[in-house]
């Protein structure tokens, strides 16, 4: 027994160093997080602005192209709350990003608009969310003396969006005046044109929220500062690391292992996407023509090389419950539609479009824990986090070969506004199952 006390009484010592330094490691990245949006403001005017890929909007009868979408300033992120917890190795906190703006060129038919603007129109658009709210929660591990992150579950909100559409309409006496008109909304999903950069611009905010927090991390930590410089300290704080990643781990893998099963099984790892209608202005020199675009019913496919990327974070609110949060990705993750046709100028042609899906998260939440003495297993989190088209491959385009970009965007916008929600939907379904067919809490407390 004498040789298990030291153990014993570092640990102990481990949990009141924790419970004593996280106060103060809480207030020093308030500050630092504070300092880093300072540093950047200081040091930067950007060179280039951010900029979203040229996208489309389908739902029902509506499609709308977007293209030249950019922000109108670099957003800030600003500090409102924070909460450290370093035993169970997490961080939440909120940061306001204030009014964000997006601009860019919009076409659109009258029908798709709610009849706010002429039959066929092509313009500017100015979409304006204000009051940006980021919540953040994620995971932290240990790299090169800092505390780094993973998992992270980032959620926005905002009070309203406002948009704004110009378009040059012809005056009496010749030429052109710009014609405007607003419409407010409450939230991004709720009108097509915004909506369809909803999942692009929330993926760019996150991209650009994570690169700031990762700098404060880094500036804010010296893990080995915290322990004391003690060796054994910092060994059995990395020792409580590794068994919470590698309890995480083993629930995770084992729902993925049925998920995987289970799509392959059911014949579920392809999925159906609805046919694509799109209508479109085809400009050759100062002459424009009004083309049709329109597909067979498509296809998403490959959701049975559903992984985790990372460990997963455990956290403990209590002894009944344990909440897991990891990153996921589908590894070779593809939307296409086998063929397409387009009429434009008297021209038509048809063939194939496809492509990958590399760049891609999906963030799962998972909770288990006991209700009344009853083991229970919920979902709470699982939605697409981003979504970015690769090796676009189109063929058959021939004689309106100028059409290549349309469409990739129309690609792009089916990728987000078709396939993002139903993979989602199909995965929560198949997660659903698992959680049912698991037995999580009993192997969660075998004992070894």
């Amino acid at each position: 027994m004498t040789d298990e006390e030291p153990v014993v009484d570092i640990e102990q010592e481990l949990s009141d160093l924790l419970t004593k330094v996280q106060p103060n490691l809480q207030d020093v990245i308030k500050r630092s997080f504070t300092n880093v949006a300072l540093q950047q403001t200081k040091n930067g005017e950007q060179l280039k602005p951010d900029t979203l890929a040229d996208t489309s909007y389908f739902a029902k009868n509506t499609q709308v192209n977007l293209s030249r979408l950019e922000l109108v300033k670099v957003p800030t992120f600003h500090m409102q709350t924070l909460s450290l917890d370093l035993k169970s190795m997490a961080l939440t906190l909120k940061c306001s990003l204030g009014e964000v703006n997006v601009k860019g060129l919009y076409s659109a038919f009258n029908e798709n608009l709610y009849n706010l603007i002429p039959v066929m129109a092509e313009g500017h658009v100015l979409i304006s969310l204000s009051n940006m709210i980021a919540d953040v929660n994620v995971g932290l591990f240990l790299e090169d003396d800092a505390f780094s992150f993973i998992n992270p579950g980032i959620e926005f909100t905002h009070d309203e969006v406002l948009m704004k559409l110009s378009w040059p309409s012809p005056q009496r006496n010749g030429g052109y005046d710009f014609a405007t008109t607003e419409q407010l909304a409450k939230h991004i999903d709720d009108l097509p044109l915004t909506a369809a950069i909803s999942l692009p611009l929330y993926a760019l905010l996150r991209e650009k929220l994570q690169r700031h927090l990762a700098l404060v991390l880094r500036q804010a930590t010296s893990v080995s500062d915290l322990m004391c410089s003690n060796p054994s300290l910092m060994q059995a704080y990395s020792s409580m690391i590794d068994s919470l990643a590698h309890n995480g781990n083993k629930v995770i893998d084992m729902i993925l292992i049925n998920m995987r099963r289970t799509l392959l099984q059911n014949c579920r790892e392809v999925l159906e996407v609805p046919p694509l209608h799109a209508t479109f202005m085809h400009k050759i020199g100062s002459l424009s023509f009004i083309g049709k675009f329109e597909t067979d019913t498509g296809w998403v496919k490959n959701l049975a090389t559903i992984n985790r990327i990372n460990d997963v974070s455990v956290t403990r609110p209590d002894s009944l419950k344990t909440s897991f949060r990891v990153t996921l990705r589908i590894k070779d993750l593809q939307i296409g539609y086998d063929e397409y046709r387009i009429r434009a100028m008297g021209v038509s042609c048809s063939g194939r479009a496809a492509a990958a899906l590399q760049r891609h998260t999906l963030h799962l939440a998972v909770t288990v824990g006991l209700a009344r003495w009853e083991p229970y297993a919920q979902l709470d989190d699982l939605r697409v986090q981003s979504l970015e088209c690769a090796d676009l491959h189109v063929t058959g385009l021939g004689p309106l070969s100028g059409a290549s970009a349309l469409v990739c965007a129309w690609l792009r916008g089916a990728a987000r506004s078709l396939a993002a929600p139903a993979l989602a939907a199909q995965l929560q379904r198949d997660l659903h199952l698992a959680l049912q067919e698991l037995p999580l809490w009993d192997m969660l407390h075998a004992k070894h």
